[in-house]
């Protein structure tokens, strides 16, 4: 009896063990998957040069950000903040590969997102007159760090004048160490007073998770330009955006397209 009992004491303890296991592997469910993720892409809508870079972040307790260049027109004044914030309301699992979030943002009201196969989200406004459609997708590759790294415009291809130039001079070439910017041009790092060897133009810059704060350069007027930038998963390619009117960024009314191609999101890319 008494070796029957042991016995089955043990049985309870691996079972028990086994139980904790699966729930510990057990898959995130659908009210549980939006927390803590991050999504990465562009807002879809009218009133932009070309689509800007989004970032949106599921946080804690139901909350949310999105980071992005917003604006409204509210009382006639015209609002342009850099993120907003909201509440998650509801999650609804609709079938095995859609999930359906509502929520309440800032200025936007109440919004509809909606995940396929927890990879893409789109989302749409429900008031009419401030529409809020994202394209997202996650971001679930996250950098520690940019430090170490070169990054450039594409060079451009097809036909006419602007073959064989570089997209996005601003940010072409840009060197990121632990806290600044450097910006190369002609091969070498640029030195805002030639006859002063290492006086380097540099600029601060801050990465918060995809998102990267930084600084473009026009080295024919000397001026530092402010970015917003996104990283696209895989940390190989950075969507960007200036609200600058300076920024050497593709335009609707330019004939040529000497600074990229015009309607397209700018994406610079790791060299």
């Amino acid at each position: 009896m008494k070796k029957l009992t042991l016995c089955s004491l043990c049985l309870a303890v691996v079972l028990a063990a086994c139980s904790s296991d699966d729930d510990a592997n057990a898959p995130q469910s659908a009210k549980e998957f939006p927390q803590d993720t991050e999504w990465v892409g562009v807002l879809d809508r009218n009133g932009y040069q070309y689509p800007p870079p989004a970032y949106l972040r599921f946080k804690e307790n139901d909350k949310l950000v999105v980071y992005a260049p917003h604006f409204f027109v509210e009382d006639e004044n015209v609002i342009r903040p850099d993120s907003v914030n909201g509440s998650v309301t509801s999650v609804t699992e609709v079938d095995d590969a859609t999930i359906e979030v509502k929520a309440d943002i800032e200025h936007y009201g109440e919004v509809t997102m909606t995940i396929k196969d927890k990879r893409t989200l789109t989302a749409i406004s429900n008031n009419a007159n401030k529409p809020m459609p994202f394209t997202l997708e996650l971001y679930d590759t996250p950098l520690a760090s940019l430090s170490g790294t070169i990054w450039s415009g594409p060079v451009m291809t097809g036909s006419g004048p602007t073959v064989g130039m570089v997209a996005y001079p601003d940010l072409s070439t840009i060197v990121f160490d632990e806290f600044d910017t450097y910006y190369g041009r002609g091969g070498r790092l640029f030195e805002m007073t030639p006859q002063t060897p290492g006086n380097l133009a540099k600029s601060a810059y801050q990465k918060k998770r995809a998102m990267v704060i930084l600084r473009g350069f026009d080295e024919t007027n000397a001026l530092l330009l402010d970015y917003f930038g996104v990283l696209l998963p895989g940390n190989d390619r950075m969507m960007v955006y200036s609200g600058v009117s300076g920024a050497r960024l593709p335009y609707y009314t330019q004939t040529i397209p000497w600074n990229g191609p015009i309607g397209q999101t700018p994406i610079i890319e790791k060299q």
